[in-house]
């Protein structure tokens, strides 16, 4: 089909700036409605990973404060942790979940509470081994039918416990 120009009936041909306007008009017409739904949708993921993580560390910190220790042992005398300590204590603790959620993920495996609870475990065997063979190392332990000679600096006899402690909390 042949095109006439517009000029030789009286009109005028478009511009090239109003060439422009109008492709432009139309390339924002096309791809408005897609940008808008996907900007729409990364919010909404960004809400709830917002949420998640508020919730998470608000689980965080009811956690640690139930299992950080608020009285100790030494020589057979019961001893209350004093505050600045414990709050002390419960900011690491959090902040070494936080630690590991960073590592492991934000969304943490089934099974995440377990294994919190065995690295709580061979944390506790660390600061009381020191070397030593104590019924309190002992008690750690047998508990997941270990002997109480794991080198508490190594990563395969922390990995030997971490497996021992993970069956016994899944009943295998």
């Amino acid at each position: 089909m042949l095109k006439v120009p517009e000029s030789l009936f009286g009109g005028q041909e478009p511009t090239a700036s109003a060439q422009k306007e109008q492709f432009v008009k139309k390339l924002l017409e096309s791809a408005l409605p897609p940008a808008i739904a996907l900007l729409l949708t990364a919010g909404v993921i960004a809400a709830a990973g917002v949420i998640v993580g508020h919730v998470r560390q608000s689980r965080d910190e009811a956690w640690c404060r139930k299992v950080t220790p608020t009285q100790i042992t030494v020589k057979g005398a019961v001893t209350d942790v004093p505050a600045d300590q414990l709050a002390t204590d419960r900011a690491n603790c959090v902040a070494q979940r936080r630690s590991q959620r960073g590592l492991f993920g934000a969304v943490w495996k089934t099974g995440g509470q377990e294994m919190a609870d065995c690295g709580i475990d061979w944390g506790r065997y660390q600061q009381l081994s020191n070397g030593d063979r104590t019924p309190a190392v002992d008690q750690v332990m047998t508990q997941y039918g270990l002997s109480p000679s794991l080198d508490p600096g190594s990563l395969t006899d922390q990995h030997k416990f971490i497996t021992a402690c993970l069956a016994k909390k899944n009943g295998r």
